[in-house]
């Protein structure tokens, strides 16, 4: 029974990265943003206003696992990146997989939003993958390993998600998250890398983008 559980789970993921038209990928996003306004419409579970505004950069995921049971996840979604003051970037398709990425945090949430609070934390997205490797937490002065250091009020990395709000120390050593490439290359008619979508401003917001970049600045503004 646990065998047959865990193949429904992953043939739902290997079903959606079959449909990678740009249409369908739209879609897929769509969904995410659906999640981010139910998890900004919990009190008990929103990002507040001001981490929000602070952050220089975002991955917003859908995630289907086995928990502790089978030890095993993978999820789909985007990242968006922003220098102080400025807007947000177009987003970049992201994967998860292996390790028990978030499964320290109470193991069932299937939507997570990971602020990365300092431009180390940003900067790490145009690795091959990101793997955060320590602690991303929601208490200033914890630290996540590789990802710098130089900060007071924040850590780094602070996870949020739809079962329990702010995911406090949060274990993610282990998870690793990368460009999701191909789903790049359907989405916009061509390869670019995720430095050329996040950072280098070499293909334009989609409509979907722009309207993401909306919710996460109402989101920020937020009283």
């Amino acid at each position: 029974m646990k065998r047959y559980i865990l193949m429904i789970l992953l043939f739902g993921l290997v079903a959606t990265a079959i449909a990678e038209t740009k249409s369908e990928l739209d879609n897929r996003v769509r969904k995410l943003m659906a999640q981010f306004d139910a998890l900004q419409s919990d009190a008990q579970a929103r990002i507040p206003a001001d981490r929000l505004n602070k952050a220089l950069g975002v991955i917003v995921m859908e995630r289907a696992k086995g928990g502790f049971i089978f030890g095993y996840e993978q999820g789909f979604g985007v990242a968006m990146v922003k220098k102080k003051g400025e807007q947000w970037s177009p987003f970049s398709f992201m994967d998860s997989h292996e390790g028990s990425f978030g499964a320290q945090i109470g193991g069932k949430s299937t939507f997570c939003v990971i602020l990365l609070m300092n431009e180390a934390a940003r900067d790490r997205l145009t690795n091959p993958e990101v793997s955060f490797g320590g602690e991303a937490a929601g208490t200033g002065g914890s630290n996540s390993s590789g990802v710098g250091s130089n900060f007071t009020d924040d850590p780094p990395v602070i996870v949020y998600g739809t079962s329990k709000g702010l995911y406090g120390g949060a274990t993610i050593k282990g998870g690793q998250v990368a460009a999701d490439d191909k789903a790049n290359e359907n989405y916009y008619g061509e390869y670019y890398s995720i430095k050329d979508i996040l950072f280098e401003k070499k293909v334009k917001p989609s409509e979907t983008g722009t309207d993401f970049a909306k919710k996460l600045e109402a989101a920020a503004k937020a009283k």
